[in-house]
């Protein structure tokens, strides 16, 4: 993403900020996955962290098929359940090179409060071969440097995705899951493709400053203190997949959504309601924090319908 020279000085930078503030990307931090930072390539500075959002499109608004997005419009939440259903028998998580492992760990227990099997896929190669055994597939938190994990996924294997969401799968993504679903983001005056299975672009939501904090969160209407770290803010597109907005940070763009895919149905957060106490450590405004964590089992347990 960034060039090789601007990478290697940016994760110096990093290996600094890691041993003094603890903190790792859209992780949960090194005390939660036990895991350092790498050369950051999720979206600093992005001028998608800013009032830039595409044409047509609102950061704040509810959309349903084939609908053109009100820039002026405030975010809207629907309490309206689904009622679309999905196959499958256990939730697939990514547990690859690019995962965190608290985050992993968090995202495997919500699945299991959902009352879901948990199997774990390392190597994206194998996706093909477990997603139609799968309900649901789930990229949580990861480390900061998602290029390895958009890498694997080549045109074969996203192929195989996007047709397991188009006959019905149904994805999970949290925080860097986010912006692996989404369309793309820009970084450094460039534009960057990602798997594109939600209709909208992402950007970091604090600009790419990666010190985790807790921040309010419009989930559902009520207001809720949310672990965030550099998670992403979805610029929705006009569009012909119905989306149901869950979640707005409080200047009122989109944290959270739910998009239909085909027969297949799509949820993005870009702050981890399936935090838990260990990750709160060192993360500004911490004493704020509640767990969310039945809230992140409601999301899953939405987007199973």
């Amino acid at each position: 993403m960034p060039s090789r020279k601007a990478a290697l000085i940016q994760g110096c930078l990093l290996f600094l900020a890691v041993s003094i503030a603890f903190w790792a990307g859209c992780s949960p931090g090194k005390n939660a996955s036990g895991k350092t930072s790498s050369t950051i390539s999720r979206p600093k500075g992005s001028p998608l962290a800013g009032a830039v959002t595409p044409p047509g499109t609102s950061a704040g608004s509810q959309t349903t098929a084939g609908s053109q997005l009100d820039d002026s419009a405030t975010c809207s939440v629907s309490n309206q359940p689904s009622t679309a259903g999905g196959g499958g028998s256990y939730a697939l998580i990514y547990d690859g090179p690019v995962a965190a492992t608290g985050a992993t760990a968090a995202i495997a227990s919500v699945a299991a409060q959902a009352g879901l099997p948990v199997k774990y896929v390392v190597n994206i190669q194998d996706l093909p071969a477990l997603l139609p055994a799968a309900k649901v597939f789930i990229i949580g938190g990861t480390e900061d440097d998602l290029s390895p994990l958009v890498a694997a996924f080549t045109p074969k294997i996203t192929a195989a995705l996007k047709n397991y969401l188009q006959n019905g799968g149904r994805y999970l993504g949290i925080c860097g899951g986010g912006y692996i679903a989404s369309t793309g983001w820009e970084e450094y005056g460039q534009s960057f493709t990602s798997l594109g299975i939600i209709p909208a672009r992402s950007g970091s939501f604090t600009g790419g400053e990666a010190d985790p904090r807790i921040l309010p969160v419009s989930w559902l209407g009520q207001t809720r203190q949310m672990y965030y770290q550099d998670g992403p803010v979805f610029y929705l597109m006009p569009t012909a997949e119905q989306t149901r907005i869950i979640a707005c940070y409080a200047d009122g763009r989109v944290a959270a959504f739910i998009s239909s895919y085909g027969r297949g149905r799509v949820a993005v957060s870009g702050t981890h309601p399936e935090a838990t106490p260990s990750w709160i450590y060192g993360a500004a405004n911490g004493g704020a924090w509640t767990s969310s964590v039945p809230l992140a089992v409601d999301l899953l347990q939405e987007l199973l319908r």
